[in-house]
């Protein structure tokens, strides 16, 4: 597996609100070498069971899908051509924030 040296650059994906439910986000490199940062921040929470997730949920890297369920909060892998960012929250209210950083 190659190293990952050069030079890099950051592209802030953005980030969700959810209250009770879940939001994506869809980005697709063009076949680009990726590290990817997701921080999850709690706003409110309710009186029952809460819990909040954001991550990396699917990712396309060779020509090959991989499927997170819980998401990842952080990944690396070469030659994305897709990532999709999934932030969920139940009986709560959270902020899922994402980052790639890309390799050239």
């Amino acid at each position: 597996m190659p190293t990952m040296n050069g030079t890099i650059f950051a592209q802030w994906v953005g980030y969700s609100i959810v209250t009770n439910s879940s939001h994506t986000i869809d980005v697709r490199p063009n076949n680009r070498d990726i590290t990817t940062t997701s921080a999850l921040g709690l706003y409110s929470s309710g009186s029952g069971g809460h819990f909040g997730e954001a991550g990396v949920w699917r990712i396309v890297s060779n020509g090959v899908q991989e499927e997170f369920d819980p998401p990842l909060p952080r990944i690396r892998r070469f030659n994305v051509t897709r990532v999709i960012f999934r932030t969920r929250a139940a009986d709560c209210s959270i902020r899922g924030t994402h980052q790639i950083n890309y390799w050239t």
